[in-house]
């Protein structure tokens, strides 16, 4: 049997995402839910500890509230695995290997990624595979492995790098960290990873490096590398990061200030990415018709309401919400289609009708096992610009990027630089961008 435990400081979200997940199992478990939201445990590793010692199973899983076990069989599966597997010290569903020459070789996961290019193709694990380090949002350990070993209360007395230090310090037992060939989802609702949005990691990966640095000189996480070089690096962008982006803000940014003045959103084609997650937007009704995406941005919870449909059929009353939006859906429809939606959008919107859509046709086929990915059609700024839309550039000069806006060249890392900095240029300069946001305010003439 597996014991479960879980420190929650949302009962929504454990409710709505992981006890659900776990009332469909057909296996036995134990659980052990503790409550957080008036900050009785100081750190994550107090708390799982805590919880570990009231374990009653042979195995003891240590899950965050968000994570979504996608099969009934789950917790079977991964007893059945667990026990062929007697040099495993610690097992997860993501996690980073010390071998190879690049991220993209070291990425190893089971974990349930959509709509991600950067993902495809990458990492997925049909078998154990051993890493170097585990993500914390699910480890599992045996009971006789948490009876020798426990999370360092003293060194990781906030909520950070606790499970990394943990796989590091289980090698030192001679055994090993793994990622099972488990689907899961992790319904995070944070919406990029830059290192400066996380309180108090740069702090504990300095204390990482310097708890195993004698053993490892680099150490690679699922939150990035961690060596001397990197560490002053991270130190570097923590400063200067929140000022950048001000500087070149990315799409959700321009979102988030976009809809600011807006107390109702109508999100059609939402996904399971909607920028709606990082506006504080009172009231939101997300259309999707493609069932994996609408039940992960169900379990994210990203909107007030959900309706699983065609956009092409649905219909609202005139002037229903504040804003109409749609992201990135426009080129999945033909020329004919993408005409009368804009002009359905006009019809439900009080204050704006709000677009974004590659600059021109790019071709991309299906993916995700999802027919709905295909592209349609191309928009210019030209052809949006009649239908009444003011038409900004974003993500900078289109010849950096290639298929589904990932960087050209390499290094990445040096050439969107490039690509953030052009866009101060694209950005008033739209037919030169890769992508285009286009915003229609709904005037008293439109109205009439």
């Amino acid at each position: 049997m597996i014991s479960v435990v879980c420190v929650y400081n949302n009962e929504e979200t454990l409710k709505n995402v992981l006890l659900k997940s776990l009332k469909r199992q057909t296996a036995d478990f134990d659980l052990i839910a503790l409550d957080n939201r008036s900050g009785r445990f100081g750190s994550a590793a107090e708390a799982l500890n805590h919880g570990g010692l009231k374990a009653k199973g042979d195995y003891i899983m240590f899950v965050h509230q968000d994570v979504w076990l996608a099969s009934e069989s789950w917790l079977a599966d991964a007893e059945k695995l667990l026990g062929d597997m007697p040099d495993m010290g610690v097992a997860g569903i993501a996690g980073m290997s010390g071998h190879g020459r690049n991220w993209e070789e070291r990425v190893k996961f089971s974990i349930g990624v959509f709509d991600e290019a950067a993902w495809e193709g990458l990492g997925v694990v049909d078998k154990p595979e051993e890493v170097q380090t585990l993500d914390e949002c699910l480890l599992i350990v045996t009971k006789g492995v948490f009876e020798r070993l426990r999370f360092d209360e003293t060194t990781f007395d906030g909520w950070d790098c606790y499970g990394a230090d943990f796989c590091l310090s289980v090698t030192k037992l001679g055994l090993k960290a793994y990622v099972l060939p488990l689907p899961a989802s992790h319904c995070c609702l944070r919406a990029s990873h830059q290192i400066w949005e996380f309180a108090g990691l740069l702090k504990y990966q300095n204390m990482l490096y310097s708890k195993h640095r004698d053993e490892h000189k680099r150490i690679y996480t699922w939150m990035g590398d961690v060596s001397w070089s990197r560490l002053k690096l991270r130190a570097l962008m923590c400063r200067v990061g929140p000022i950048y982006e001000r500087l070149f803000p990315h799409m959700f940014g321009l979102m988030k200030r976009e809809l600011s003045d807006c107390s109702s959103v109508l999100d059609l084609g939402c996904g399971q990415h909607s920028p709606l997650q990082v506006c504080s937007v009172p009231y939101s009704v997300g259309v999707e018709l493609f069932e994996p995406s609408l039940q992960e941005s169900r379990r994210k919870r990203i909107h007030t309401e959900y309706m699983k449909a065609d956009i092409r059929a649905v219909e609202f009353k005139p002037k229903s919400f504040d804003a109409v939006i749609a992201v990135e859906v426009l080129e999945h429809l033909t020329r004919e289609e993408g005409v009368e939606l804009l002009g359905k959008m006009a019809e439900w919107a009080r204050k704006k009708v709000v677009v974004t859509t590659p600059n021109g046709y790019i071709w991309q086929g299906t993916y995700d096992n999802n027919p709905l990915q295909e592209h349609r059609s191309g928009w210019s700024p030209r052809e949006l610009r009649q239908f009444g839309f003011t038409v900004r550039g974003m993500a900078g000069w289109r010849g950096l990027r290639g298929y589904k806006g990932s960087i050209k060249f390499r290094p990445a890392f040096f050439w969107a630089r490039v690509s953030d900095i052009s866009q101060k240029a694209t950005w008033y300069w739209a037919e030169r961008a890769f992508q285009l946001l286009a915003v229609r305010r709904i005037t008293e003439e439109v109205e009439r």
